[in-house]
């Protein structure tokens, strides 16, 4: 389930999407379909310093 909502958020995503905005299009669809609940937090320990991740879909030429 959560592979298929992640799926199809980023296929719907038309511009730029950060890991907040594909978070809540993943989580509803996920709690509503499956025994699980997606949670979203920052990795603790991980050493990383922050920043995000951008989602862009990419565009092939017709």
């Amino acid at each position: 389930m959560f592979a298929a909502a992640l799926l199809d958020a980023l296929q719907a995503n038309d511009g730029v999407m950060n890991r907040t905005e594909l978070f809540l299009a993943v989580r509803r669809p996920v709690m509503l379909n499956a025994p699980q609940t997606p949670e979203y937090s920052d990795i603790r320990f991980a050493g990383h310093d922050g920043g995000d991740f951008l989602f862009v879909r990419s565009r092939t030429p017709n």
